[in-house]
């Protein structure tokens, strides 16, 4: 073979090799061509195809939740714990956008210790607190009651005896009430019992025996017996006088205990308060009397109100020497009276003193009804009788007190 045919058949061969080489890449021009509007139009719609997880950025938008939002969140929705007897709890940082914390809400779990899952709920707290609250002695109890308490072992019973109550406040009219007992054992508060109405009196006599049957003694060592002492009216709704908790994880019930128990005023039967100043000058023998409003007066209206004014007598042993009163005012349950009234009384005749401050409800048609009335002397109530001493002490000073209006 010549040396010419070896340099064409190599131009043929370099030839061949650059049309090949051309040719691929044109092919590829087209292929990347042809694949970048489908790639755009992928990504247009890979946000809306279900099972895509897009990623978060830290952005303005993103909100760290706070270990408050993160408990709040607990106490809405189930617990999950996070490895609390494995190892220590990790705290991760849970972050939401603002579009998302709807759904997240329903959802989202913050991470919460073992103790935290011990504790009782807000809801639970707080009932305990106000049941705490309520089996404190009440400084002005509404009467007192009388039962006995003795479980039968073998039955699994607690045997409840209601006998008596004794100084119950007056709430009908004619100064008298229509007692009867409901009684609770709680937690369980779906099933009651009573007693008999005692009508016409302040201190009923029962002698009613209730039986709790079913009751193991562990489970009773975490109940509460409850008394709600009522005054039945026929045509309205009964009036609540008060109520009694007595846990009986504090009973020795294998002793058959007696109780006497102090009756706390229920929260409906508050008459409301009102806001007095006294001032009495030994020199001049002037007492002065300035009432100047009340609050949260109890309606005696059908429209939810009172047309209150203040009646005030001034009594010297057993006798009434002077009456005042202020103005009507009508439909409030917080007037404002800014009255002031003067008596003469001698030092010598102070000690026999007193005052009675009536708060009445005034009516066009029938009778006044009295709403509250407050006692102010030496020897009436705890709160009376320190403001009573307190004028004495404080010659020629003005001292303001607000006084709970009762039903004497």
């Amino acid at each position: 073979m010549d040396i010419s045919t070896i340099i064409v058949a190599s131009v043929l061969g370099t030839l061949a090799a650059l049309l090949s080489m051309g040719l691929t890449l044109f092919l590829c021009y087209l292929y990347w061509k042809k694949l970048g509007p489908q790639k755009t139009a992928r990504d247009e719609l890979e946000p809306l195809q279900f099972g895509k997880v897009q990623p978060i950025e830290q952005n303005d938008e993103i909100k760290e939740l706070t270990r408050h939002n993160v408990e709040d969140r607990v106490q809405q929705g189930p617990l999950r714990l996070i490895s609390p007897l494995v190892g220590p709890v990790q705290t991760q940082l849970v972050s939401v956008t603002e579009d998302n914390k709807e759904n997240c809400g329903a959802t989202m779990q913050g991470p919460i210790s073992f103790l935290q899952y011990l504790l009782p709920s807000a809801e639970q707290q707080e009932e305990a607190a106000d049941i705490a609250s309520a089996m404190n002695e009440p400084e002005e109890p509404a009467g007192y009651i009388q039962f006995s308490l003795e479980y039968n072992f073998p039955n699994s019973t607690l045997i409840l005896k209601i006998l008596q109550a004794r100084h119950l406040p007056a709430k009908d009219i004619i100064g008298t009430s229509d007692p009867y007992v409901r009684v609770f054992l709680l937690p369980d508060k779906k099933h009651k019992l009573e007693t008999k109405v005692k009508h016409r009196t302040l201190n009923p006599r029962w002698n009613e025996t209730f039986y709790f049957e079913g009751f193991p003694l562990y489970k009773l060592q975490r109940s509460i017996l409850y008394f709600h002492v009522f005054d039945y009216d026929r045509f309205s709704r009964d009036d609540p006088i008060g109520d009694v908790y007595v846990p009986l994880s504090q009973v020795d019930l294998t002793q058959k205990p007696i109780f006497w128990k102090s009756i706390k005023p229920a929260e409906d039967s508050k008459l409301g308060e009102i806001l007095v100043t006294l001032l009495y000058v030994p020199r001049t023998s002037e007492l002065t009397l300035t009432l100047v409003k009340a609050r949260n007066l109890k309606s005696k209206d059908i429209n939810g109100s009172s047309d209150p004014y203040v009646k005030v007598w001034l009594h010297r042993g057993d006798k009434r020497v002077e009456k005042k009163k202020t103005q009507v005012h009508r439909r409030t349950l917080n007037p404002a009276f800014n009255s002031t009234f003067q008596f003469i009384v001698p030092w010598e005749h102070i000690r026999e003193t007193f005052l009675s401050v009536a708060v009445m409800d005034f009516d066009t048609v029938g009778r006044n009804e009295l709403i509250g009335k407050v006692i102010l002397s030496s020897r009436s109530g705890p709160t009376e009788s320190k403001h009573w001493c307190d004028m004495l002490t404080k010659a020629r000073t003005a001292v303001s007190q607000w006084h709970r209006l009762k039903t004497l």
